[in-house]
C-alpha cells in the first residue's frame, strides 16, 4: 500500500466550494475506495499498469460520449432558439392584421342600418317563395282528401298515407309561420282558421290509426294469410316514428312542434301486440269450475298448443315481417310469458279469488306440474322454435308455488285423515258382517285394505313426483306419519274384536280366526310395500351414510317394526284362541291325568287341535308369521308341562324306580313328537328349520330316570350348563319330584351341581319362565 501513501483526499478547506468542487471530491473519494479495493492485495500490483491502461480507456470513452451529449444538447438549443423567433415574427403579423380588420369594421357598422329594409325584403321574399311553393297543396287538400279516403277504403294505405303526409306539411307550414309571428302579433283566430281548414285532416289520421291498429292486433291472422298487410303497417308505424324525430329536433332547435306530434305509434304497436297476446292466453279459457271438473287443465293445455303454434308462425313468418330492431320473437316470448304468469298469478293468488273458491287438489297438480313442464320439450323448450330461455323469470314466483304447493299438502293431509278412518271403518264392518277373507294367487287370507291403502298412497305420490321432488318428498313425510297413525287405529280396532270374539265365540263361528290370519298377512305386507314406496319415491341414495339419509332409513325400519309386532299381535291373537281350545288338556300336563293308569292323552289332543287349526287355518299364514306363531306356540306348551313340573305343589311323586323311568320315557316320546309335528308345520325348510327346545323334556327325563343317586349331580350340573337360567329353587323342586330325596338331600344336590356355576337370567329357559309367571 506504499503508492498509496501519497494520496490524499481532497481539501476541504473552502466549506462554501460550489456544486462542480462537491462532485469532483466526490469522484475522487470513489475512485480512492476503487483503487483501495483493487490493490488489497499484493499480488495485484502486478497489474498496475493493465489497471492504467483500462481505467484510460474508460476515461476516454465517456469523455467522448460526454462531448456528443453536448454537442447534440446545444444543437437542439440552437433550433429551440429559431422556432421562438419564427413564432414571435408571426404574433407580430397577426397583431398588425387584426388591428387593421378592426379599423375596416367600424368604417362598415353604419351600412347595417342602411341595408335593414333589404334584409326585411328579402325575408317577406323567402316567406312569399314557400307560400307559393306550399299554395299548390294546400289547395288540392279536399281533393288529396277525398282521394286519401278512396285509397283507404280500398286497402292501399301506403299511398294513402303519402297524400296524407302532404297534408300535414302544408298545415304545419301555416302552423309553423304563424307559430313565428306569435311573439310579434298573437292571432289565435288564424291558428283556428287552419285547424278548421285541415279537420278532415286529422279524421283521416284517425282513420289510418284504426286500420293499422286492426292489422297489428289482427297480427297472426294477417302473418298467415296476408302477411304484406302486416308489412305495410309496420312500414307506415316506421315512417311515423322518423316523423316523429324530426319534429322532436325541430322543437329543440325552433320551439315549434305539430299539436298531434309526436303521435308515438310504434309504442302503440308494441301495446296492441301485448294486448293480443294477452287475449289470446285469457280468451281460450271457455269453461269455468261448475262447468267442466277439468277446466284448468284442459285451459292450460289449450294454452301449451296456441303457444307452439304461435311461436311457429312467429319464427318462421313474423321474423320476416316485422322490422329487425324489433326483436320479435324474444319481444313476443316476453310478452306471452309475462301474459300467462300474470294469469296464472290471478288464479292462484287468494286475494283475487271470492270466499270459497280456493283450488283444488287436481288444479293445484294441473298449475304446478303445467309450471314444471313449461319450459320443456313440450313447449317453449321445443328444439323446433329454438327460443332462448335462459333469461325468463319463474313462471310462478317461489312465495307463491309455495303458497299453492301448500294447499296441496294440506288437502292431501285432510284426505288422509278421512280416508283412513274410512278404510278401517269399512275393513272393521266386514269382520262383524262375517265376510269370508279372500285368497291371494300365493293361497294366503288377505282382505282389501292394504291395497286400498297403497292404491291412495300411490296416487298421492304420483301426483306429487309429478309436481316436484321437495313436494313428493313432504308428501311423503306426511305418508309415513299417517301409516303409524293407521296402524294405531287398526291395532285398537283389533284389540276390540278379539275382546269381542272371545266374549261371544258363537256369534263369529270360524270366521274370526280366518280374518285374524288376514290380518297378520295384511300388516306383514304393509312395510314390504313401503319398501317399494321407499325405492321409487324417496331421493335419499341408500348407500348415503349422511345423518339425514341414516334418519330416513330409521323411519322406514321403525315402521316396519311396528308393523311386524302388528302382525305378531294377530298371531298371538290366533294362539290365544287355540290355548282356549286345549286349555284344559294343557292344564292337565305333568299331572296325574296326564301319567297313570288313568292317563289321558293331553300331549295328543294338544297335537290333534293344532294340526286341525293349521290344516284349515293357519296353512293361509305367511311363512315368516307361521314360523313365529309356531315358535311362540311351542314355548307356551313348554310353559305348560314346567310350570307342573316345577310347582311346589306337584300332582307327580314317584315310588319307584319303574315310575320315573315311565315318565321319563312319556317325557322323551311327547318331546320328539312334538318336534317333529312343529318342524312338519312352520312351513320352513331343512336347511333353515326353526330350531325348537323340546329336548328340554328329554334332558329333565334324564334326571328323573337316573338311578344312581351320586350320579344325579352330574345330570343336575349338565341340564344347568345347557340352561343357564335354571334356578337353585327349580332343581330342588325338579330332584324333589323323584321321591327318592329328602328336601334336604335335594338341596344340598342341587348345591353341588350348581357350585361355581353362575345363572344369568337369558336363554329359552329364562323365556319360558317368564311365560309361567304369565300364566300363575
Amino acid at each position: 500500500m506504499e503508492l498509496l501513501a501519497g494520496v490524499t483526499s481532497p481539501s476541504t478547506q473552502n466549506s462554501e466550494s460550489n456544486p462542480l468542487d462537491d462532485m469532483r471530491r466526490e469522484a475522487e473519494t470513489n475512485a480512492l475506495r476503487i483503487i483501495q479495493a483493487k490493490l488489497e492485495k499484493p499480488e495485484n500490483l502486478e497489474k498496475l499498469d493493465q489497471l492504467r491502461t483500462a481505467a484510460a480507456q474508460r476515461k476516454r470513452t465517456l469523455d467522448e460520449q460526454l462531448r456528443t451529449a453536448v454537442q447534440s444538447q446545444l444543437e437542439s438549443i440552437k433550433t429551440g432558439i429559431a422556432q421562438l423567433q419564427i413564432s414571435l415574427d408571426n404574433m407580430k403579423t397577426v397583431e398588425r392584421t387584426m388591428r387593421e380588420t378592426d379599423e375596416k369594421l367600424q368604417k362598415i357598422a353604419p351600412l347595417q342600418s342602411k341595408l335593414e329594409d333589404l334584409r326585411h325584403e328579402a325575408n317577406t321574399y323567402r316567406q312569399l317563395s314557400l307560400a307559393q311553393a306550399n299554395l299548390d297543396y294546400i289547395i288540392k287538400t279536399p281533393e288529396n282528401v277525398k282521394k286519401a279516403d278512396e285509397l283507404m277504403s280500398e286497402e292501399k294505405l301506403l299511398q294513402a298515407h303519402q297524400l296524407i303526409m302532404e297534408i300535414e306539411n302544408s298545415r304545419n307550414y301555416l302552423l309553423f309561420e304563424l307559430h313565428k309571428v306569435q311573439e310579434k302579433d298573437s292571432q289565435p283566430d288564424d291558428i283556428q282558421l287552419v285547424t278548421s281548414y285541415f279537420a278532415d285532416y286529422e279524421r283521416l289520421v284517425k282513420q289510418l290509426r284504426q286500420m293499422i291498429s286492426f292489422r297489428i292486433s289482427r297480427w297472426y291472422d294477417c302473418a298467415i294469410s296476408a302477411p304484406e298487410k302486416l308489412v305495410t303497417a309496420l312500414r307506415l308505424i316506421e315512417r311515423e316514428e322518423q316523423v316523429d324525430r324530426f319534429w322532436m329536433e325541430k322543437k329543440e332547435l325552433s320551439g315549434f312542434s305539430p299539436p298531434d306530434r309526436p303521435r308515438q305509434w310504434k309504442k302503440l304497436c308494441f301495446e296492441l301486440l301485448r294486448k293480443s297476446v294477452k287475449d289470446r292466453i285469457e280468451g281460450n279459457q271457455l269453461e269455468t269450475r261448475e262447468e267442466h271438473k277439468y277446466w284448468l287443465a284442459r285451459h292450460l293445455e289449450m294454452c301449451r298448443q296456441i303457444f307452439l303454434r304461435d311461436f311457429r308462425i312467429i319464427t318462421k313468418t313474423c321474423v320476416r315481417c316485422f322490422p329487425k330492431q324489433y326483436d320479435i320473437v324474444n319481444r313476443f316470448l316476453d310478452y306471452y310469458h309475462n301474459c300467462l304468469k300474470e294469469h296464472l298469478t290471478e288464479i292462484c293468488d287468494p286475494k283475487r279469488r271470492s270466499e270459497g273458491e280456493g283450488l283444488t287438489t287436481a288444479e293445484v297438480y294441473t298449475i304446478v306440474t303445467f309450471v314444471r313442464d313449461y319450459q320443456g320439450a313440450e313447449c317453449l323448450g321445443s328444439p323446433e322454435l329454438r327460443l332462448d330461455i335462459s333469461q325468463l323469470s319463474p313462471l310462478l314466483e317461489k312465495d307463491m308455488l309455495a303458497a299453492v304447493t301448500d294447499v296441496f299438502i294440506n288437502e292431501r293431509k285432510q284426505k288422509f285423515n278421512e280416508w283412513i278412518p274410512n278404510i278401517i271403518s269399512s275393513e272393521v264392518k266386514d269382520w262383524y258382517a262375517l265376510k269370508e277373507a279372500e285368497l291371494t294367487s300365493e293361497h294366503y287370507y288377505a282382505t282389501t285394505m292394504p291395497r286400498m291403502l297403497i292404491n291412495m298412497i300411490i296416487e298421492t305420490l304420483d301426483m306429487a313426483k309429478q309436481m316436484s321432488d321437495e313436494t313428493c318428498q313432504l308428501i311423503l313425510g306426511m305418508i309415513l306419519q299417517k301409516v303409524n297413525e293407521f296402524r294405531d287405529l287398526y291395532v285398537a280396532e283389533i284389540n276390540n274384536y278379539a275382546k269381542k270374539y272371545f266374549a261371544d265365540r258363537q256369534s263369529f263361528r270360524e270366521c274370526f280366526t280366518r280374518q285374524m290370519v288376514a290380518n297378520a298377512n295384511n300388516c306383514e305386507s304393509i312395510p314390504n310395500f313401503m319398501v317399494i314406496v321407499r325405492k321409487k319415491y324417496d331421493r335419499d341414495d341408500l348407500d348415503d351414510l349422511s345423518r339425514s339419509s341414516q334418519q330416513q332409513l330409521d323411519r322406514y325400519e321403525s315402521m316396519g317394526k311396528l308393523f311386524e309386532r302388528t302382525a305378531e299381535y294377530c298371531c298371538d291373537v290366533i294362539l290365544q284362541e287355540v290355548e282356549m281350545d286345549t286349555s284344559k288338556y294343557l292344564k292337565g300336563l305333568f299331572t296325574r291325568e296326564w301319567f297313570g293308569a288313568t292317563a289321558k292323552p293331553c300331549c295328543g289332543t294338544i297335537i290333534e287341535t293344532t294340526r286341525d287349526y293349521w290344516s284349515t287355518e293357519l296353512t293361509h299364514l305367511k311363512k315368516p308369521l307361521l314360523a313365529y306363531l309356531f315358535y311362540a306356540w311351542h314355548k307356551r306348551v313348554l310353559a305348560y308341562y314346567l310350570r307342573n313340573l316345577f310347582s311346589r305343589s306337584v300332582q307327580i311323586k314317584f315310588e319307584r324306580p319303574d315310575e320315573r323311568r315311565r315318565c321319563a320315557e312319556q317325557l322323551r316320546s311327547e318331546a320328539g313328537l312334538l318336534d317333529r309335528e312343529f318342524k312338519a308345520w312352520d312351513g320352513t325348510s331343512a336347511e333353515n328349520a326353526t330350531e325348537y327346545h323340546f329336548n328340554i323334556l328329554s334332558n329333565i327325563a334324564d334326571v328323573l330316570e337316573q338311578t344312581d343317586l351320586d350320579s344325579i349331580v352330574l345330570e343336575v350340573a349338565t341340564l344347568a350348563k345347557k340352561y343357564p337360567s335354571l334356578t337353585m329353587e327349580q332343581v330342588i323342586q325338579l330332584l324333589l319330584l323323584r321321591g327318592d330325596l329328602t328336601k334336604q338331600e335335594a338341596k344340598d344336590k342341587a348345591d353341588a351341581a350348581l357350585a361355581n356355576m353362575p345363572r344369568v337370567n337369558q336363554g329359552i329357559l329364562s323365556e319360558i319362565t317368564e311365560i309361567i309367571n304369565q300364566l300363575n
